[in-house]
């Protein structure tokens, strides 16, 4: 009898080793919370009452071998307008597949060790899942992997570019229309490094199937983000999640009961937060929702609570959200890559374009210097006016009438007294005097015409005679002496 009870508990022993064999989802159909029994081979559905009540068994072939570790998790996955529940097992990627429609069970891999996925992220890409990042092996990774169905194995995908070192615990998102990558935030870490110190990279990065590369498009730099995320825990980002269209998450310092929920678009990087002022989710907690737990259940945008400590007024056990209407009530707070006024792009462009006046400003004052020639001083410039009575009061008269726009061809044919001679010899008088005076003066000023004719500025046509700027200072001074 006790060889018969010693055979029979270890038979039973492999049964009672299964730390965790259950799976859970919302489904987003009925809004209802099941549980998957991957070694009974059967779901339970959760009632008003917070029980699990069974609601139908699961069909599977004798090729059906699940391979389950103690401490097992899941990620559960559903393709969009299907009823096929793509279920894996974290840090093995170990993949079951629960069709709803006829309620089979399957194993659809044959993986056969344990890998370097943990909390990986996953996602279709039209028929085919992929399975990016994670954790194994006492280091992080960044590799992009898909499951190929005829060796039902999974495979590498080669790529070029600037990628992450790793990528884990950080937001990772994949884009269908735009056949797209994104991710930022991630830890990543190697035990042959820095001891194994987890390191976290806030730079944001795109991966294209389209040419297979990887594309630094910055760094978180949004003032408000950066810090949340620099703050956040390394087990509070197991908590973050992606509802197709956002990622969510809370800040964590709520106070006073009234969460602050977080919404960053990847396909845009605008940042909106939204304040429960209300306290209408005063008794959700996003950081509870954990591949084991009983109590909150994701889908998308869906997330079902169930309320702990009930109020005995409601009925209501339950409460359920949809993160995108709840978006739609948030308020834009900026860029993702938002910078500092002081380091943004304008600021920067002013300062350019303040330099660059400046500049402009400089070169013109030292071109307006260097026109302006300075008097050259000689030493004959210390001998006396030697002209005759009526060049010297031509001189004289015309520096007398710099001001007023300088003097007449008359008034200098006055001077002259040559006014009472024939047209062309008054010319011929009157410019054979003012050379005379320009060539006698030409070494004391340096300039080669002190006496020089301008149009009048009532008049373009008529002529007047003014002294050459560059001279005045030179003239002045021996006119007063």
């Amino acid at each position: 009898m006790k060889v018969a009870g010693f055979i029979l508990s270890f038979l039973l022993l492999p049964l009672l080793l299964w730390a965790n064999q259950y799976v859970y989802y919302l489904n987003p159909k009925d809004k209802k919370a099941y549980r998957i029994d991957l070694i009974k081979k059967e779901i339970a559905r959760l009632d008003s009452n917070s029980n699990w009540v069974y609601y139908h068994s699961l069909l599977a072939d004798s090729s059906y071998h699940p391979d389950l570790m103690k401490t097992g998790e899941f990620t559960i996955i559903q393709k969009k307008n299907t009823n096929r529940l793509h279920i894996f097992q974290e840090c093995t990627n170990q993949i079951y597949v629960v069709d709803l429609t006829s309620f089979q069970l399957k194993r659809q891999d044959e993986t056969y060790y344990r890998g370097d996925n943990c909390s990986s992220y996953r996602f279709f890409r039209g028929d085919l899942v992929y399975s990016i990042g994670g954790y194994g092996f006492w280091r992080t990774n960044n590799h992009l992997i898909y499951f190929d169905k005829k060796t039902k194995e999974w495979e590498a995908v080669n790529s070029y570019g600037e990628s992450p070192e790793g990528i884990y615990h950080g937001f990772v998102s994949f884009i269908p229309e735009k056949d797209v990558l994104v991710t930022f935030s991630n830890y990543h870490t190697d035990v042959n490094h820095e001891y194994g110190k987890l390191k976290l990279d806030n730079s944001i990065y795109q991966f294209s199937f389209f040419t297979k590369s990887w594309k630094k498009l910055g760094e978180v730099t949004h003032p408000e983000i950066s810090k949340i995320l620099e703050e956040y825990s390394y087990e509070d980002r197991q908590y973050l999640f992606f509802t197709g269209k956002y990622f969510v998450f809370e800040s964590p310092n709520n106070t006073n009961g009234i969460h602050k929920y977080y919404f960053i678009n990847p396909r845009t990087l605008e940042v909106f937060s939204y304040d429960d002022l209300e306290l209408k989710y005063s008794r959700i907690d996003l950081r509870s929702i954990q591949v084991t737990n009983t109590t909150v259940f994701k889908n998308g945008p869906w997330v079902l609570t169930v309320l702990q400590n009930q109020n005995t007024n409601s009925s209501n056990s339950f409460i359920l959200i949809n993160f995108d209407d709840l978006a739609k009530n948030a308020r834009f707070i900026g860029f993702l890559n938002d910078l500092p006024w002081y380091k943004t792009d304008w600021f920067y462009g002013l300062i350019l374009f303040s330099l660059v006046a400046l500049l402009l400003i400089f070169t013109k004052n030292l071109k307006l210097s260097k026109g302006k020639k300075e008097p050259r001083y000689t030493a004959l410039q210390e001998s006396k006016l030697e002209l005759e009575n009526s060049s010297l009061l031509l001189l004289k008269s015309i520096m007398d009438s710099q001001q007023s726009g300088g003097m007449a061809i008359e008034e200098v044919n006055r001077i002259l007294e040559i006014d009472n001679l024939a047209f062309d010899t008054q010319r011929y008088r009157r410019s054979a005097i003012i050379n005379q005076i320009n060539q006698t003066l030409t070494l004391l000023t340096g300039e080669k015409n002190t006496i020089v004719r301008i149009n009048s500025e009532d008049d373009r046509r008529q002529k007047r005679y003014k002294i050459n700027s560059n001279c005045l200072e030179i003239l002045r001074k021996k006119l007063k002496d």
